[in-house]
């Protein structure tokens, strides 16, 4: 066998999308469809707290709601916006009001 050229060798560990769109597909199962939430007030009081405290480079997992149903994300904040009630987890923009719930992990 003769040397392989450094392409041909670099396609041998590609990743191999065989069935394509099935990764949209997964992500469109983790979004439980429902009605979104109304929260109580100890729950709003609770929550908003807790996103007063988060703070960018902290670690979260937020269940949120997305277009027709919930989703969770966990990630690092890489920005938070008090005055446009927005907080990013990773490149994903989060509006406060979707906030169902948020955790804050242990580093």
């Amino acid at each position: 066998m003769g040397k392989m050229s450094r392409v041909e060798r670099a396609k041998q560990f590609m990743p191999f999308a065989s069935l394509r769109g099935f990764g949209t597909l997964i992500k469109e199962q983790e979004v439980v469809i429902a009605d979104k939430k109304e929260l109580t007030e100890e729950q709003e009081k609770n929550l908003s707290e807790t996103i007063c405290s988060v703070k960018k480079g902290m670690i979260v997992c937020i269940n949120y709601y997305k277009e027709k149903g919930y989703t969770s994300i966990s990630g690092l904040v890489t920005s938070i916006d008090l005055v446009l009630r927005t907080i990013d987890v990773i490149k994903t923009k989060i509006k406060f009001e979707d906030i169902y719930d948020i955790k804050i992990e242990e580093q």
